[in-house]
């Protein structure tokens, strides 16, 4: 009996034994694969990045900015567009969800639409194209490891020639990885001063640049400078070589710069100026445009055709010292149940001077307004010996551009009627241009000037608009204006709270923070099917002055809300002022001196300028709130001044 207890125990440890020694070869194997195939995904993930930017790198070579980026050469790959959507859709949480369906061709807002799939690795003569040698090369050279036959690289566009927008989509055994491809414009900028601040000047307290912001500087003079007990706030990153701190008190550096910092080289300031100069947008962009004359159209002085065009409104430097020249002012209307814009055209005493005549237009754009609407025209005409003649004209495709040109320099514009307070509501997307001598600015010194009396607000995001705020599981009832109830500024950053204030005059109950707020405008502003923007572009000089129609009684001033991206530039920064002659430097000009009180100036866009002034002294003018406009379609374009260069943003991996 107990021999063979011991020998049935003895089989038994054995058994066991080698249970565990499989169990555990089973359990090393498993690991094994378990690394094997964790290393094998992160060299995937690893190249897809890489990959992305090489294919990023080849899209530059295919972008112009006239015409955006050429796919037209590369094969259809339309069979992959729904297992593209699913990796994109079902990788992103809720709120990001919402933004692809509706990307992707299934939400509701209007805006871009990914309809059409190329294979950025493949020629349309079956060949392989330069992004998919370049691949091989790099495989070749150990910069990445996977074999390019595992790899896919698709472009997702709205159209199948060119875009000016490209969802880029990176495919490598089972990672993905993809981001948006779009042009660098001036306009990425909350702030873009190729010059810097002017000596002795900075931001101070109470002010917010809430987006990038851009300070060159000119030969060590300039740069960015900050100052103040609290100091100002940059919500996005601030590029910049010199800084001056006029900072008092414990401020901390961190506490301005919440989106971070970063340092330019010369160089760096000195290829982005280069890019910023009125002949270098004209060659690169304007020359080619497809443009008419109103008034020789109008008064049957020239023909057009169905194709998108721009227009151009030649004017005269009035005798004497009038004020402006030319005045406009635009307004919404209901005309038969449909919203449209009446943009107004006339001088001081009712008309504007062209040749020996004298004239009034008034042009009645569409909902959803510019680019490619009809517009009607019509045109009041004074002859020199009194007779007046009316005409009215259609223009079937307005583009968007419209340039308005003095034949001689020294002009001046004005958007509002000084000492009266105007709003002046823009619908559609606009560039809008100011030069002189009929737009051929290189053969003189530039003299123009611009002045804004009033506001300048987008259709999509007006003061009077309510929107609706969901924030705590309460609703709130609210007006699109971008302060909270105290008057401070509301930034596009979840860290900053306040109390908004009802359309019913009460405050909300609850502090919301400002990235709801924004969040919600944006969702208002798509609601409205309009893509509202404006570029206002000059060569001259752009005013902000004191008048009558600030007052609001008390001793208050109204802000100044300006909906639009502000561009002022030399023609040629290299130029030598000519005989008898000095180069003016393009400026935005602030008449701080003159105001009774403080304010704020609000930009809801880009500022970018050769040259700015000082808003305010501390007790009275105009304190700066600019914001970054955001939306993606801003890019899709190339009537704003470009850089040149393209950006990669809102890179996701998986």
């Amino acid at each position: 009996m107990r021999k063979a207890y011991v020998m049935v125990l003895s089989i038994f440890l054995i058994l066991i034994c080698s249970l565990l020694a499989t169990a555990i070869l089973i359990q090393v194997d498993t690991t094994n694969k378990k690394v094997g195939m964790s290393i094998s995904r992160t060299v995937e993930r690893a190249d897809a990045l890489k990959i992305i930017a090489t294919a990023a790198a080849y899209l530059r070579s295919k972008y112009g900015v006239v015409s955006g980026f050429y796919l037209a050469e590369h094969m259809d790959s339309q069979s992959e567009f729904e297992k593209i959507k699913s990796v994109i859709v079902n990788s992103s949480g809720p709120v990001e969800k919402d933004i692809w369906q509706d990307l992707l061709g299934e939400g509701t807002l209007a805006g871009i639409r990914f309809t059409s799939v190329k294979d950025l690795l493949r020629l349309t003569s079956g060949l392989d194209s330069p992004l998919k040698k370049a691949l091989v090369d790099s495989n070749a050279k150990g910069l990445i490891e996977n074999n390019p036959s595992r790899v896919r690289v698709y472009a997702l566009s709205e159209d199948a020639d060119r875009s000016w927008v490209i969802l880029l989509c990176v495919n490598v055994g089972s990672s993905w990885t993809w981001a948006l491809i779009e042009p660098q414009g001036f306009f990425n900028y909350a702030i873009f001063l190729p010059n810097g601040l002017p000596v002795g000047t900075y931001y101070g307290d109470g002010e917010v640049i809430d987006g990038p912001a851009w300070f060159g500087d000119r030969q060590g003079q300039g740069g960015l400078g900050i100052g103040g007990n609290q100091g100002p706030r940059f919500y996005g990153r601030t590029f910049y070589r010199i800084l001056h701190n006029y900072l008092r008190g414990q401020v901390q550096e961190s506490d301005v710069f919440v989106g971070g910092r970063s340092i330019l080289t010369p160089e760096e300031v000195e290829t982005m100026r280069n890019a910023y100069q009125g002949k270098v947008y004209w060659e690169t962009q304007l020359s080619t445009l497809n443009k008419v004359d109103i008034i020789d159209v109008v008064t049957g002085a020239a023909s057009i055709t169905s194709d998108p065009v721009g227009l151009i409104l030649t004017y005269s430097k009035l005798p004497g010292v009038a004020t402006e020249d030319l005045i406009i002012t635009s307004e919404i209307r209901n005309l038969n149940g449909q919203d449209v814009q009446i943009v107004k055209f006339f001088g001081p005493d009712g008309f504007f001077k062209r040749d020996n005549k004298r004239y009034q237009v008034e042009m009645v754009v569409p909902h959803p307004g510019p680019p490619n609407v009809p517009v009607t025209i019509s045109v009041k005409e004074v002859l020199p010996n009194g007779t007046e003649n009316t005409y009215t004209q259609q223009v079937p495709l307005f583009n968007g551009f419209l340039g308005l040109f003095c034949d001689t320099t020294n002009s001046s514009i004005a958007m509002g009627v000084k000492d009266q307070w105007t709003t002046n509501v823009f619908m559609g997307d606009w560039a809008i241009l100011v030069m002189g001598n009929r737009g051929r600015q290189e053969e003189q010194t530039p003299w123009d000037s611009v002045k804004i009396y009033g506001d300048v607000e987008y259709y999509s995001a007006r003061k009077s608009s309510t929107m609706t705020i969901n924030y705590a599981g309460t609703s709130y009832e609210v007006y699109m204006d971008p302060f909270f109830a105290d008057g401070t500024p509301i930034p596009n950053n979840r860290n900053v709270k306040g109390f908004l204030r009802l359309t019913n005059g009460a405050t909300t109950p609850v502090e919301i923070d400002g990235k709801t707020f924004w969040d919600t405008w944006y969702k208002k502003m798509a609601q409205s099917s309009t893509k509202d923007h404006i570029s206002l572009i000059t060569t001259g000089d752009i005013e902000i002055p004191w008048h009558e129609g600030y007052k609001l009684g008390q001793g208050k001033i109204r802000n100044l809300r300006l909906d639009m991206s502000i561009f002022t530039m030399y023609w040629d920064r290299n130029r030598a002022p000519g005989q008898g002659n000095r180069v003016l430097v393009p400026t935005l000009k602030v008449d701080y001196g003159n105001f009774k009180g403080l304010s704020y100036r609000i930009i809801f866009g880009s500022l970018a300028s050769e040259a700015v002034t000082a808003t305010w002294d501390g007790t009275k003018g105009l304190k700066e709130f600019n914001i970054f406009d955001n939306r993606l379609y801003s890019a899709k374009r190339g009537f704003s001044p470009m850089t040149g260069g393209i950006i990669l943003e809102g890179l996701r991996l998986r």
